[in-house]
């Protein structure tokens, strides 16, 4: 071996651990920066939306088979799917295969750029999508759910994913380990640097998550469970008074360590056996979805709303509020003025239609050509922008998406009460709906909400004049 490649073998671990050294030295050097990649050879893994390389992680093997719902892994803060290698031992030794466990590392990994929830959601999204794609054609019938378990950042990542992209009848179960529903202490809505977006979003009491949280905590046919610390001592992120945060209203709420007595912390939690029981019990309580059913739809008759399917019920209600799992009805009467959200489930089948929103329409009178405007109307902002939209017709009501993905009539509902909080670097796509169903020209702006903007007006303000325009246009960083 030569020198400097004894030099080289000698010091990778160093390098390895060192994150100039991942970021800059390895790739200089020709290797690859050190990564879980325990995927089949047949299966390509989805691109991170922030990074823009293949994701790392883990999932499926050559011959094990898919005979349970798919449990999806997703990581916190600063950590990758490595993280989840003990779940996933644990998952095995209780009966699951690697065709039925997976995780990937969506975002960073890395200590000095924090994840954002509003940022990750499109890469969730694909990673959910690549999972339930790749085991349909393995297993020739259709991947309709998964179960997620979610750790810290994660756990308001997929609440926020579910919202965005209308998907909680894609998510059987849903288990949150240690997440800041509610907020952690940690985080300050006056960050400055490159961990300001993700505290601007988990600050308690924050905009960003009384719009995570308004309409319901644990909306659609999903199950919830939440496990955390609760003695308010363990885990560093939820002291008193903050050591329920993780707890949301209509969810399976375990305090573990305050029922228990025992001492684990915040990263420890999804690691040991004794809260993995619990766990894997709760994602066991439930039936399989039937195999070969088809899951059912909401048909909308004059002003009554009614499943495709006979024994299929539905799921409704009303004033900007989201259904779970409450009591089920039959049909459902719309009401004039009143928006109404509904989902129809089967309970026999496992399988449940979106979300969708409706109004009624008896004496209903269209008001013209339907358009939808916003205030600002997108640009370059240093600091977080309240959204107002207005739509021509003031029965009509609106919904948006945040994620990328077009809105349907189950996505986010605007209230003129509450605007709309835009934190990220993000594209806004918000459409109205009359009660007689016509949509408006779908409305798309661009919001970027820039660090580097601030940058340039703080930390370089000295080496410019101040007399000249700022010529700065909005092209936000990328990589690793």
């Amino acid at each position: 071996m030569t020198l400097p490649r004894l030099a080289v073998f000698l010091l990778f671990p160093l390098l390895a651990a060192c994150l100039p050294a991942r970021e800059t030295l390895l790739p200089r050097l020709g290797l690859e920066v050190p990564a879980l990649r325990d995927f089949p050879a047949d299966y390509r893994p989805p691109l991170s939306a922030e990074t823009g390389l293949p994701m790392p992680g883990f999932g499926s093997d050559e011959a094990s088979g898919v005979h349970r719902t798919p449990v999806i892994f997703v990581h916190g803060n600063t950590v990758s799917a490595r993280y989840w290698l003990p779940a996933r031992e644990y998952f095995l030794q209780h009966g699951y295969s690697k065709d039925e466990l997976w995780a990937f590392g969506y975002g960073w990994d890395n200590v000095r750029y924090f994840d954002s929830n509003e940022l990750s959601v499109a890469s969730l999204e694909r990673a959910v999508n690549s999972v339930s794609n790749y085991l349909s054609k393995k297993r020739g019938i259709p991947v309709r759910q998964v179960d997620i378990v979610a750790h810290s950042l994660g756990v308001t990542l997929v609440r926020q994913w579910l919202k965005q992209t209308n998907s909680y009848h894609r998510v059987r179960n849903f288990v949150g380990i240690a997440g800041a529903n509610h907020g952690t202490w940690t985080a300050w809505s006056d960050t400055r640097g490159q961990q300001r977006l993700a505290s601007w979003e988990l600050a308690p009491g924050s905009p960003w998550l009384a719009q995570l949280n308004r309409g319901g905590e644990t909306p659609g046919p999903t199950r919830y469970f939440m496990l955390y610390d609760g003695s308010g001592w363990a885990d560093v992120f939820y002291p008193k008074p903050h050591q329920d945060s993780p707890a949301l209203e209509g969810a399976r709420n375990l305090a573990y360590n305050r029922e228990h007595g025992t001492w684990f912390d915040h990263l420890q939690l999804p690691k040991q056996a004794e809260s993995l029981q619990t766990v894997v019990e709760f994602l066991g309580e439930v039936h399989e979805p039937l195999p070969r059913a088809a899951p059912p739809r909401l048909l909308r008759e004059g002003d009554r709303l009614r499943s495709d399917q006979a024994e299929a019920r539905l799921y409704c209600a009303d004033d900007g509020l989201e259904p779970g799992r409450g009591e089920p009805e039959s049909q459902w009467t719309l009401r004039p003025g009143v928006v109404s959200t509904c989902y129809a489930a089967h309970v026999a089948s496992g399988l449940a239609s979106p979300l969708a929103r409706y109004t009624g329409a008896v004496g209903y009178q269209p008001a013209g050509e339907l358009s939808l405007s916003a205030s600002p109307a997108g640009g370059v902002f240093e600091q977080p922008q309240q959204v107002r939209l207005v739509a021509s017709d003031p029965a009509a009501f609106i919904v948006y998406t945040t994620s990328g993905t077009s809105p349907d009539s189950g996505s986010p509902l605007y209230s003129a009460e509450h605007p709309l909080y835009v934190a990220a670097p993000l594209r806004l796509q918000a459409v109205a709906i009359t009660p007689d169903g016509r949509r408006s020209p779908p409305l798309v702006l661009d919001y970027d909400i820039s660090l580097e903007k601030v940058e340039a007006a703080h930390t370089l303000e000295r080496q410019f004049d101040s007399s000249v325009p700022e010529q700065y246009a909005g092209q936000r960083k990328k990589g690793r």
